[in-house]
């Protein structure tokens, strides 16, 4: 009977596969066409759109039909084809399943991730999917607002305390006996973590108020670098790391904000040399190649998680080590970062790997390279 049965037709999966697909893709079609989130599949090699979900296609005025005759690339003027594949070359080599990227698209602030799907008869497709994130940026803003109007009164007597309390640990009022002088340096220490996160709020006040200074001019990374990497050692010194300053170049002569970028490998630097191990290196790199001139900071931490990228320069948001634990601070540093070379155009990359260490790195483009001095051999600048 059960033969009749699928002779007869009664068994739709056995004699409508074609038919079962067509319901299934209509299933997920009829699902992602409902998302509030704009999902873009295109083509891995030509960026070539195969389809857009509704939110997708009203975001731009298209309709289904003249969306496939269009390509990623014509989603935004500013969209940059060479920076994309740069971007995205970790989903092409299989060393990331996902990339999440904030940008600002028709003028609003989106989130998009991005994974790279294989098939078997039509070839690669990129994945993305685009949400609208003004609303946790107002509110990041009001918090950030609201703890900067607290952080601006705070300063002033914060700033008097410090000085004090400096004046006390040196002996200039009277010298103090051990017990005492055990007390102030504890005070000393504690305010100077105090003052450093009410600039850090402040510093990412002005960046979103726009009154920080970002003006460029010409200037030598190389000794930027050597320059920043002085300031923070003792920080390393206390912490029993070790600083290195990796480099072929003797000069590099670029446009930029000397001010800005010793800010960004001060938070790198600082946040390697918090999460080192004791006996621990903290390498610095400054390297020059066709896009530019890369420096990184490489830690021997215990990583960070895939899971946990997502909290890295985010504001107030502070991700867990690959070792569960998290190192005191705000939050604030890697967002101060990531706001900081937004505006100078320097793209950002990060890789980690749980008990292996971070690599945080930032670029200098090409265009903003005006002369470099290389040396023959490796230098190494240990503190």
């Amino acid at each position: 009977m059960q033969q009749i049965a699928n002779r007869q037709g009664h068994d739709d999966s056995a004699t409508h596969p074609i038919d079962a697909a067509i319901t299934d893709l209509s299933f997920l079609e009829t699902i992602l066409e409902s998302l509030q989130d704009g999902v873009y599949v295109y083509a891995s090699d030509t960026l070539r759109i195969r389809y857009m979900n509704a939110a997708a296609r009203a975001r731009h005025g298209w309709t289904p039909e003249l969306a496939r005759t269009k390509r990623i690339s014509d989603t935004a003027a500013t969209f940059d084809s060479k920076s994309f594949f740069r971007a995205a070359a970790p989903l092409l080599s299989g060393e990331q399943s996902a990339i999440t990227l904030e940008l600002t698209h028709l003028t609003l602030p989106v989130e998009v991730s991005t994974r790279l799907v294989r098939t078997h008869d039509e070839g690669d497709f990129f994945v993305s999917v685009l949400r609208d994130i003004s609303a946790r940026k107002s509110a990041d803003s009001d918090k950030v607002q609201t703890v900067s109007t607290v952080s601006h009164e705070l300063r002033t007597p914060l700033t008097s305390i410090h000085g004090a309390l400096r004046l006390l640990k040196a002996g200039a009022v009277s010298k103090l006996d051990p017990k005492t002088q055990s007390v102030v340096d504890i005070a000393s220490r504690n305010t100077d973590r105090l003052l450093s996160i009410v600039n850090d709020i402040l510093d990412l006040e002005k960046i979103n108020s726009n009154k920080m200074d970002f003006s460029i001019a010409e200037m030598d990374v190389v000794e930027c670098v050597q320059d920043t990497i002085e300031l923070i050692s003792g920080a390393a010194l206390e912490n029993e790391v070790r600083l290195e300053v990796e480099t072929k170049l003797r000069s590099a002569m670029v446009l930029g904000n000397a001010e800005r970028i010793a800010q960004i490998i001060t938070n790198f630097g600082s946040n390697a040399i918090k999460y080192s191990p004791r006996g621990g290196v903290v390498r610095v790199g400054i390297s020059e190649a066709e896009d530019g001139i890369a420096i990184s900071v490489t830690d021997q931490g215990p990583g960070i998680s895939e899971e946990q990228n997502r909290m890295l320069f985010k504001p107030f948001s502070q991700a867990c080590a690959g070792d569960g634990s998290k190192r005191p601070g705000t939050g604030l540093g890697l967002a101060i970062v990531a706001a900081i070379a937004k505006r100078l155009d320097y793209p950002i990359t990060f890789q980690s790997e749980v008990g292996q260490g971070s690599t945080f790195q930032f670029r200098i483009p090409p265009h903003l390279v005006l002369l470099s001095d290389l040396n023959q051999d490796v230098e190494w600048v240990a503190s």
